[in-house]
This record gives C-alpha cells, sequence and structure tokens, in this order.
C-alpha cells in the first residue's frame, strides 16, 4: 500500500505542481489592497477542488501514522514548494523533508509515526515576532468491517481547515507579491494526529523551533466548511468563534469587529458545547498564548464515512476563510493590545489535568506532562502566579 501510493503520488505532482505553481494574477491598478486579495485571491473554486483531492477515497482518511497520512504531508510540502512557499529554517531549493516535523505516535493500538508540515512567510520590521495559523490534516482512515463506503474522508474534518490554510498561505503570497508583506511571519502549520490527542501540536509546543515568547497569536481553522445548522435562516451565513477570555479577548473583538469593516457580513456565534471543541488550540493555550478557534460547528456528519466533499457549502465557506485573511492579516500587522498574560509572571505548580471530557481522569490529578491514559489528550498544566 505505502510504495503504490508514493508511486502514484510520484506520477501525480509533477501536474498537481505545474497546475499550482504560477500565483493568480490579481486585476490591480498601482498598489493591490487588502480587500482585493480578500475577494479575489480567496475562491469557492480553488477552495472545492482541493477538498475534493484531500477527501478522496485516493487517501483513505488519512489516518495517523500511516503511509496514507504522509502522502497527503508530501502532497503539502509540495504545494509550498511549487508556489515558493519555503519551510521553516529553510529555503524553496530545500528538498520536501525539509518541511516535516516528524515525531513518533505512542497510543495504544498505534505506535507508528507522524510528522507535522511547516511553511513560512517572513514578515518585515518584527519577523521574530510569529502568528501561527493551524489545522490538522488527518483523520479516521477506513474500516474495512464496514459494508458499502468504508473510508471516514472527513470532508469538514479537517480537509476544509486544511486547504483553508493552504488559500490563505496563497493569498498571503499575493499580498507579499503586490508589495503588501506582513509586519510579522507567519507560520502555516498542518499538524499530523490530532484525531488521536491533538499530538502534533503538542509535540511542535513542547519541541517549538519558536520561541513561545515570540507567538503572538494562533489562528486554529478545524471544520470550517459544512454547517451543524441545517434549515436555520443563517446555516450559510455563520461561524463559531472560540478563544479564552483571559488572554484572547482582543482577538475575538478585532475579528467581530474585521467582519463588519471588511463587509463579510457573518453571524458570529458561540457553540452550544464548547467543551467538545479540543483541538489543536489547546498546547498553544496551555501555555498561556492567545488564540482563536474557527469553526462551522459539528455538523451531523461528524466523525462518519458521510463527511464527503459532496455536502460542503462552498460559498459559506469562503466566507469564512475570507474572514480568517482578514483576521490575520491584521494580526500580522497591527499593533493591537494582544490580552496576553505573560508568561514570565507565572510558573507551573507541577500539577496536571486531564481537559474534562467525560473520560475516567477527568478528575485525576497528575504530577508529571504529558497525555491523558484514557483519552489520550494533552494534559493541562496548572499555573499561578510567581512570587
Amino acid at each position: 500500500m505505502k510504495n503504490s501510493i508514493y508511486l502514484v503520488l510520484l506520477l501525480l505532482f509533477p501536474f498537481l505542481l505545474n497546475a499550482q505553481s504560477n500565483p493568480k494574477k490579481l486585476d490591480t491598478e498601482n498598489k493591490v489592497s487588502i480587500r482585493q486579495i480578500l475577494n479575489e485571491s480567496i475562491t469557492a473554486e480553488e477552495l472545492s477542488a482541493q477538498l475534493h483531492f484531500i477527501a478522496s477515497d485516493f487517501f483513505q482518511g488519512r489516518k495517523a501514522g500511516t503511509s496514507a497520512e504522509r502522502a497527503v504531508a508530501h502532497y503539502l510540502a509540495s504545494y509550498y514548494k511549487g508556489h515558493g512557499i519555503p519551510p521553516l529554517n529553510g529555503s524553496v531549493t530545500s528538498n520536501l523533508d525539509a518541511y516535516f516535523q516528524p515525531f513518533e505516535i505512542s497510543i495504544p493500538n498505534n505506535n507508528g509515526k507522524s510528522q507535522n508540515v511547516l511553511a513560512f512567510i517572513e514578515g518585515t520590521q518584527l519577523k521574530d515576532e510569529v502568528v501561527i495559523l493551524v489545522a490538522h490534516y488527518d483523520h479516521l482512515g477506513a474500516d474495512a468491517s464496514l459494508a458499502g463506503d468504508s473510508v471516514f474522508n472527513g470532508a469538514a474534518d479537517d480537509a476544509s481547515g486544511t486547504v483553508a490554510l493552504m488559500e490563505l498561505a496563497e493569498a498571503f503570497l499575493d499580498a507579499k507579491e503586490q508589495g503588501l508583506s506582513t509586519n510579522r511571519s507567519i507560520l502555516f502549520l498542518h499538524a499530523g494526529a490530532e484525531e488521536i490527542g491533538v499530538l502534533g501540536s503538542n509535540f511542535f509546543v513542547r519541541n517549538s523551533p519558536v520561541p513561545l515568547e515570540k507567538i503572538v497569536a494562533v489562528v486554529n481553522l478545524d471544520g470550517v466548511g459544512g454547517s451543524d445548522k441545517p434549515g436555520a435562516d443563517n446555516a450559510s451565513n455563520y461561524v463559531y468563534l472560540l478563544h479564552n477570555d483571559s488572554t484572547s479577548q482582543p482577538l475575538a473583538e478585532l475579528t467581530k469587529h474585521l467582519n463588519s469593516s471588511y463587509e463579510i457580513g457573518l453571524d458570529i456565534l458561540n457553540p452550544h458545547n464548547p467543551e467538545r471543541y479540543n483541538s489543536d488550540h489547546k498546547p498553544f493555550e496551555y501555555e498561556l498564548i492567545p488564540f482563536i478557534y474557527f469553526s462551522s460547528g459539528l455538523t451531523e456528519y461528524y466523525h462518519k464515512v458521510s463527511d464527503e466533499a459532496e455536502t460542503i457549502d462552498y460559498d459559506h465557506m469562503t466566507k469564512i476563510v475570507k474572514l480568517i485573511f482578514a483576521s490575520s492579516w491584521h494580526l500580522s500587522n497591527d499593533q493591537i493590545e494582544q490580552g496576553r498574560i505573560l508568561r514570565s509572571q507565572f510558573k507551573k505548580t507541577g500539577a496536571y489535568y486531564c481537559v474534562p471530557c467525560g473520560c475516567a481522569s477527568d478528575s485525576k490529578e497528575f504530577t508529571s506532562d504529558g497525555s491523558c491514559p484514557d483519552c489520550h489528550m494533552v494534559l493541562q498544566p496548572k499555573w499561578v502566579k510567581s512570587d
């Protein structure tokens, strides 16, 4: 299986790169505006084309630790290389492995290997400060015991976030090529092994190639396609925006302002069950790093084989991605009040907890960091004010 996937990818990549390596030419006279980038670089057609590929049976549900997940990682690295977007601490002449941050999976029933995929657009005046855009690209794989369709394609979860991240990277590149570079640098983080315990983003934080104090904000995209409001008047015109009131309120307020000022017009909502939204922002949140998390919710197809590319409303998804671009652009440029707790003013107590999720370890206290032995989620440290 592994060799056949790589063989097909080797055959496909030249055609894919040729189709993608020419950046879109914008209708522009003089200096392009961010509004033009937002409206012309982010299109439903491109999101649909990429999502139909990432969520196809070809990748067999992208299960963490499998050759199928690694095949997606190679495709993502090839995409960035083909667009001239380098890896972190590398150049566009680097080989594809330079885009990978590999890590081991060590949980029951899975002792494989996975990798994060990192691409980087350097900023200007504040290039040492970094805004991270993150989405996971793995999903649940396939179940041969099922009759009929056996592949969990994960179109909304999280092929939608994956291709949104790709489209956002291209939009930032378009802006840069038109003379609109960001002050801060932007790291595009495609996290592996999220579905089995947020392992990729947790590995990134624990082995961060970027000093944690230099990470200004994290923008998480998990499930930005689909809708959990079938039949509602705004079923195709809303987004859930999650944040931490203590560290991230100004980021949320900025996003709400931009939704209005750029006339995107989405209804920005809070989900009814925020405790279920454990995703790649969590390891950053546990290190007191501000984050905002965009999602269209846990749809009726969540973690089912019916989560297919054909179920996505691409016009709705495009609106959400445009809002994410506007928010990320201003986070990368504006001198805003971050609402950020200074990590130097706090210390960890040595106690760790599982995020309440209904597992047997919800009420337990652990004395070392790591993953919950029951649900495998990252354990949350307890912080206190320094003396």
